[in-house]
Parts: C-alpha cells; sequence; structure tokens
C-alpha cells in the first residue's frame, strides 16, 4: 500500500471513530425524574436539594427544576423553580421558552423567536432586553440535556446559552472521562464545559455512562466565584415527569 493510499485509509479510520463511540450510548430514558444534593460555596456545604424532571416525547421536550434550599442559603435567594420546553429535533433541543420563578423577586422569562431569529427576555411580563437568535441556543436549563449531543459527537460547539437576565455566546465542549463517586453510588461519566467568551458563565455537566447520558452533576461558578453543585441522590425512569406548566409572561 502506498503512503498516500495508508494516509487517505487513516483518515477515514479517524472519521469512523466519534460514530463508533457514539453507538456505544443508550438513549436517554424518555421519561423520570431525579433527585440532587445541593451544594453551595467554595467549601461544598450541603444547603438543600433539588427535584429535576424531564419529558423527551413526541417531538417535543419539557424541563422542570425546583430547588430548595435550607436557612440563610433559602433567605439569600438560592430557592427557585426553573421551566424550559420546546422541541426535539436531530440536533437536539430547541427551547420555546425559559421561565425562572425564585423566592421573593418577580418572575422572569426568556421568549424564544424562531421564525423571526429573536429572543425577548422579560420581568413579570415586560421585555427587559432582546438580542439575535442563533441556531442551536440554549437555556440554562436545556443545556443539561443538549449536553449529550454534544458528548456523542465528540466535538465542542460554538452556542448561545440564553439565561434569565442575558445572552451569552459560549462554546460547550468534552472535557474528559471521570469516575464519580455520588450519593447514587460510583458513576462513570463523561465531563463537559460550557465557558462564555466573556467569563460569564462557567458550567460542569457530567453525564453518566449507565443512564443514557442523563446529567448527574451539574457544577455552576459564577463571575464572582460562587459555586454551586448538584449531585444526583436518585434516579427514577420510565414514569411521566411532574406537571410543569411554566409562566405565561
Amino acid at each position: 500500500m502506498s503512503g498516500s493510499l495508508r494516509f487517505v485509509v487513516l483518515l477515514c479510520l479517524a472519521c469512523l471513530v466519534p460514530a463508533a463511540a457514539a453507538a456505544g450510548f443508550a438513549d436517554p430514558p424518555a421519561t423520570g425524574s431525579m433527585r440532587f444534593d445541593v451544594h453551595y460555596g467554595s467549601q461544598g456545604f450541603k444547603v438543600g436539594s433539588a427535584q429535576h424532571s424531564w419529558s423527551l416525547a413526541d417531538g417535543r421536550y419539557e424541563l422542570e427544576l425546583e430547588l430548595e434550599a435550607r436557612g440563610l442559603a433559602g433567605l439569600f435567594g438560592l430557592q427557585y423553580r426553573q421551566h424550559s420546553r420546546g422541541l426535539l429535533s436531530r440536533a437536539g433541543l430547541r427551547p420555546e421558552l425559559f421561565s425562572v420563578e425564585q423566592r421573593g423577586r418577580k418572575s422572569e422569562a426568556a421568549h424564544f423567536d424562531w421564525p423571526a431569529g429573536r429572543v425577548s427576555i422579560r420581568r413579570d411580563g415586560a421585555e427587559r432586553r432582546s438580542g439575535t437568535l442563533e441556531a442551536g441556543a440554549q437555556d440554562l436549563l436545556s443545556l443539561w440535556h443538549q449536553a449529550s449531543h454534544v458528548a456523542r459527537n465528540g466535538r465542542p460547539v460554538s452556542l448561545q446559552v440564553i439565561t434569565n437576565k442575558s445572552v451569552k455566546d459560549a462554546v460547550l465542549e468534552p472535557d474528559g472521562k471521570e469516575s464519580l463517586s455520588l450519593p447514587i453510588g460510583k458513576v462513570e461519566t463523561l465531563r463537559l464545559r460550557a465557558h462564555a467568551e466573556d467569563g460569564g458563565l462557567n458550567i460542569r455537566i457530567w453525564l453518566s455512562v449507565d443512564h443514557g447520558l442523563l446529567p448527574v452533576r451539574i457544577r455552576i461558578e459564577d463571575e464572582k466565584g460562587g459555586v454551586l453543585d448538584q449531585r444526583a441522590a436518585a434516579i427514577e425512569t420510565g414514569r411521566p415527569a411532574a406537571t410543569a406548566t411554566g409562566t405565561k409572561n
């Protein structure tokens, strides 16, 4: 075999590696719920728990996260409900609405207008800011499940991450494998990182290889160095997810 032909063969084999790796992962359960232990701060003190439910079926998705904190953590705003809903496609999740209800504050929501290519961020129904919407954009909650598509492909992607306050240009990239000791036991995971170009977003997501690449740990670090670390304590699958209606702002 000539040197040039050998190079072509090796190149073709290399291109098959991501597809072969992706084929080894099961699809995530269509419905289920997960309870997280919530740790906060650089010392990782346990401050409460969070309940996450999902439904990925019939071309649509619905996600909900309800975080309950104890003591001062709850008083200082670490108690909220997030809701995301939208469409499912071959490329993953396509959000239509992301809403946040936080104790003692007005409700906030991001509305995704895909035909117009525009996202509107509102507080108590009134628009606070807007921005151009790019293909592949995710909200803070849909990002957890969209991460599995990036893990399967094995390649980083540039995308917008929409919060209840801003639009961030970010990169979501594979970050290696890791064995985790979680409340649910030892879990083999694929680790991913989402980080914004302006430094205002730093999220690490661990996906369980044995649970259809479900997110079993999420670590969020804010601009001031504050850390919110959620670690799976229980998983239930194959049951209807909790009803999530969201806000209609």
